[in-house]
């Protein structure tokens, strides 16, 4: 049941160390976690070939998702120097999390998109990832809608004609994105999804579109304990005699339950206890069958509900 969730390698060699990453990589594949989610720009530019190296030998048992558009920076020794600097500073230092993160942003801050940079950063994909097919490629976090042009879709169509994606699409969190034509043509898309940004979701995924959801847990624990008190919630919640569900489990059977049968969750997994919870959770999503697959149009149709009454 835990094809229903999917890796986030985000933190690769970036905030986690290379034995702590492919220790959490083997971990989620033992697990039954069979689909991967990177980016060019993970790890500052050097996760990918960290993944390819760890999926090498289980090619056929997986499937992969990358991206392009943001930009890494350079590789030198004083990036390096700078990542393990930033690691014990996460570990060692009361809010070390929170600026190495402001730091990070500032890093990755340049982004591209044209059909050059896309193509350049397709091949070195491929290259890294040890692969001739990316499963799923993706735009990443367009800024805003003239960045993906036609040339740029057209290109993606191309190189799924030859074989070297297999599907495509883009990452996108406002409906003014979802909402261009390249979105609209798109074969894939990726959103944040939880309790916090109901708002931005919408239960529409047209024709055989997958829909991959990330951070299902974003805003922390507090704020989703807000969250799941909100009246379109819990009204959902009781409705549907699932009352038994923690803030947490909520959060996770929200996303799953939006995600369907052909989309995946996709979830940062750095302790094999958090592997094991949230596997343990979609084995649990599954066999409360129809009422958990209810939940986010539930929960959804009262929070529309809500704001065309304030409206």
């Amino acid at each position: 049941m835990s094809s229903r969730l999917g890796f986030g390698c985000a933190p690769i060699l970036g905030r986690v160390g290379k034995k702590e990453s492919l220790r959490a990589l083997s971990a989620a594949y033992a697990h039954g976690i069979t689909h991967f989610d990177v980016a060019r720009s993970y790890g500052f530019g050097e996760a990918e070939a960290l993944l390819g190296e760890f999926l090498a030998d289980k090619r056929g048992n997986v499937t992969i998702t990358t991206k392009f558009g943001i930009v890494p920076p350079r590789n030198s020794t004083a990036l390096s120097l700078a990542k393990g600097f930033a690691r014990r500073c996460i570990k060692r230092m009361p809010g070390g999390r929170a600026m190495v993160h402001a730091v990070s942003k500032a890093a990755l801050s340049q982004r591209n998109y044209d059909v050059a940079y896309a193509r350049t950063c397709l091949e070195a994909s491929l290259r890294h990832l040890r692969v001739e097919q990316v499963d799923y490629y993706l735009i990443h976090e367009p800024p805003k809608p003239d960045e993906l042009t036609e040339e740029l879709q057209r290109f993606l169509e191309d190189m799924q004609a030859a074989g070297k994606i297999r599907k495509w699409g883009l990452t996108a969190d406002t409906r003014e994105m979802l909402e261009t034509p390249v979105a609209r043509d798109a074969q894939v898309v990726l959103q944040e999804a939880n309790l916090n940004v109901l708002d931005n979701l919408t239960l529409d995924t047209p024709g055989d579109k997958v829909r991959f959801l990330s951070r299902p847990y974003g805003g922390g624990p507090e704020s989703l304990v807000a969250s799941a008190e909100q009246q379109a919630v819990r009204q959902a919640v009781q409705m549907l005699g699932l009352d038994d569900l923690n803030h947490h489990e909520i959060s996770m059977f929200f996303a799953l339950s939006l995600a369907g049968d052909s989309g995946k969750v996709i979830a940062s997994m750095f302790s094999e206890n958090h592997i094991r919870e949230n596997v343990a959770l979609a084995e649990r999503y599954v066999s409360a069958a129809d009422q958990a697959r209810q939940l986010a149009p539930a929960i959804l149709r009262n929070a529309h509900s809500g704001q065309r009454q304030l409206a």
